[in-house]
């Protein structure tokens, strides 16, 4: 009898088991819809919103990616994408995921973010789409990163990473000056990807994808994208002034490597910046800054920050700034502590 009673223990447990095994197939599968469904529901809500760009150049045909940024129905892309376009309405063509086609033309673009918006002329009672637009200040590394863009020209594809980084400055790819607040990611994005939107996993615009590291010139897993806040201050100007004004320092600097510090006598635990120069007649020299002054932390009237490495300065700039205010510089000068008073000016307009 006790054997009997053994058995049919030993029996229960493995028939619990077995149903806990299948329970957590089950719930490991449906997540997996689940998440499935989030992104196909997503993908249709958000693809007629983007927009495939073909723009006619002195150089030949520009390819790129866009969306709509307003209710008005204006296209907003990449500098890069369109400024050797002319002004004229069918310099660019804009298709939608539905197949249709119509004419564009450029409003103005500025280098410095590499940011463009366009104005297309719709069909009387189109339905226009505009997309969600988020807030860049609250992404975090780690989140779900989409994409939606035209990859050497397969039109409307969709990818999926995370955010690598946040707080790059990379290169404007014309000028010296840097953008700011940069995000990174891994969603795979590629030449044709440019001027397309990043979004997040609620399916509102984060960013615009805008340049990839790679040795061979396709995806590499390092993507960035220009962050939206910036957009959501370049672009309003550009279409009522058809211009943006940048803050503007004018000096060159760079992050102390621990063979600097050592020369200079600063500690190896302390992140400075460097400065290596500074622009004839620019604000920080009339100001009184010199090169080989250390920045050790810059403040305006709204916040101070501590500045660690050049990207932070340039990041401080572009999210806490604006021509005509005045901003304070702690530097160190020899063996002393200085503050400097700075009016930022306004980099020379491009176009």
């Amino acid at each position: 009898m006790k054997k009997i009673i053994i058995n049919l223990i030993v029996f229960i447990l493995i028939v619990s088991c077995s149903n806990d095994s299948n329970i957590s197939d089950s719930s490991a599968n449906q997540d997996a819809v689940y998440s499935d469904y989030l992104l196909t529901d997503f993908y249709e809500n958000a693809v007629s919103g983007v927009v495939a760009i073909r723009a006619s150049t002195p150089m030949g045909p520009s390819t790129g990616s866009g969306f709509v940024w307003d209710k008005e129905g204006r296209i907003a892309t990449n500098s890069h994408v369109v400024r050797e376009s002319g002004n004229m309405l069918g310099d660019i063509i804009v298709s939608f995921s539905n197949g249709a086609e119509m004419e564009a033309k450029l409003i103005a673009h500025d280098i410095y973010s590499d940011m463009a918006i366009l104005e297309v002329d719709y069909p009387k009672n189109y339905n226009i789409n505009p997309l969600i637009i988020g807030d860049s200040a609250l992404v975090e590394v780690g989140q779900t990163a989409l994409a939606i863009g035209n990859p050497y020209g397969e039109n409307f594809t969709l990818t999926k990473g995370i955010i690598s980084a946040i707080g790059r400055s990379r290169s404007d790819l014309e000028t010296n000056f840097q953008i700011g607040s940069i995000i990174q990611h891994d969603a795979s994005i590629n030449p044709g990807n440019s001027g397309g939107p990043l979004f997040n996993q609620k399916g509102e615009v984060i960013g615009v994808n805008a340049q990839i590291v790679s040795g061979s010139g396709s995806s590499s897993g390092i993507g960035f994208a220009i962050p939206i806040n910036t957009a959501k201050k370049v672009i309003p100007s550009l279409i009522s002034k058809n211009y943006y004004e940048h803050p503007y320092l004018g000096i060159s600097g760079t992050d102390l490597v621990i063979e600097l510090k050592k020369r200079l006598n600063i500690p190896f635990e302390i992140q400075v910046i460097y400065i290596t120069d500074v622009v004839k007649n620019g604000p920080a020299i009339n100001s009184g800054l010199i090169e080989g002054d250390i920045i050790t932390s810059i403040s305006n009237e709204l916040s101070t920050e501590e500045v660690y490495t050049f990207s932070g300065l340039v990041n401080f700039l572009t999210e806490n700034s604006n021509p005509g205010e005045e901003i304070k510089l702690t530097v160190i000068r020899g063996n002393e502590n200085v503050s400097i008073d700075i009016i930022l000016g306004s980099r020379p307009l491009r176009n």
